[in-house]
């Protein structure tokens, strides 16, 4: 039985990339960890590539990447290289641990494949909490087909452990088909896909924050800073948690979560960190550059949807 984490970075990304491992490393995991390459500029940091075995997309199979093509044309809000997390199930791993880049390790991963055993997919995350807004345009839809506790099989697609099967991978085929057939229900993206191929092929998931565990979040916005993470683990009735994913937007470091990116950095590096957070809060940077990627991301909307309309 083959395990290993793989994560799916590029230069853009390297330093987040870069905490990741170092995080993975100090809670103890030994598992071999595979970087795909994402796309544009590669990795350089002598770090990351001391740690990992990095990969290129065209070093897997031939089936792995027309399956990436399948999906292209469906997942259509998608950058590519965010669809190479799906290429690990058709590698060496029998099971394996997909993660984003911006997410902070805070215990040994190894324990999370202690749960796989009866189970095709873990995860620990409260997407379940969120009725469904994020994955879908109509969730009220989704409900209606697949039952009324649909939506609470949601799974974040940054972080879980599954079983490579055939099944998952034809299980993800069908839910392709299912979006062609009802484009006006589902979000373009592959969190949405992973939900519903998990409905459609009746898939075993666990999902640690669910009772009996109940796990903490693993959501940064659900803590205020990193002492109330801290006490939340440390309160009366202690709590594990898996992991810290930033979310929901790209981390500026303006947050007082955002400390936990930085754990890798020298005391200089963090410092100069900070001072470049601080001018571009202070200059409105951040509040420009977010607006203009909004325009950016409704004209490309409006253009990708226009074409099919053609």
């Amino acid at each position: 039985m083959k395990r290993g984490i793989y994560l799916v970075a590029n230069h853009k990304s390297q330093k987040l990339c870069a905490n990741l491992i170092y995080s993975i490393r100090e809670s103890g995991c030994l598992l071999t960890i595979y970087v795909i390459h994402f796309g544009g500029k590669k990795i350089d940091s002598t770090y990351i590539l001391n740690n990992v075995e990095y990969l290129m997309p065209e070093e897997f199979s031939q089936k792995a990447l027309n399956f990436i093509s399948e999906l292209r044309t469906v997942l259509m809000d998608c950058p590519l290289g965010y669809l190479y997390r799906f290429l690990p199930l058709f590698h060496d791993c029998d099971e394996f641990l997909y993660s984003d880049n911006d997410i902070v390790a805070l215990t040994n991963w190894e324990t999370l494949f202690s749960y796989i055993t009866d189970y095709d997919i873990v995860h620990a995350d409260e997407e379940y909490t969120t009725h469904g807004r994020f994955n879908h345009d109509k969730p009220e839809e989704i409900k209606n087909i697949f039952g009324p506790h649909a939506l609470e099989a949601a799974i974040t697609a940054g972080h879980f452990v599954i079983k490579k099967s055939d099944k998952i991978v034809e299980d993800m085929r069908i839910a392709m088909s299912w979006f062609k057939s009802n484009p006006e229900i589902p979000k373009k993206h592959d969190q949405a896909l992973l939900h519903i191929a998990s409905l459609i092929g009746g898939w075993k998931a666990l999902n640690l924050c669910k009772p009996p565990n109940n796990w903490l979040s693993s959501w940064s916005g659900d803590y205020r800073n990193s002492l109330h993470l801290i006490t939340s683990i440390n309160s009366e009735i202690k709590r594990s948690i898996s992991h810290i994913h930033f979310s929901g937007s790209v981390p500026k470091g303006n947050l007082p979560m955002e400390d936990l990116l930085l754990s890798n950095l020298s005391n200089k590096s963090r410092l100069n960190t900070y001072s470049m957070s601080w001018s571009k809060e202070h200059f409105a940077i951040n509040l420009i550059s977010g607006k203009i990627k909004k325009i950016k991301r409704r004209l490309i909307r409006i253009f990708k949807t226009s074409i099919a309309n053609k």
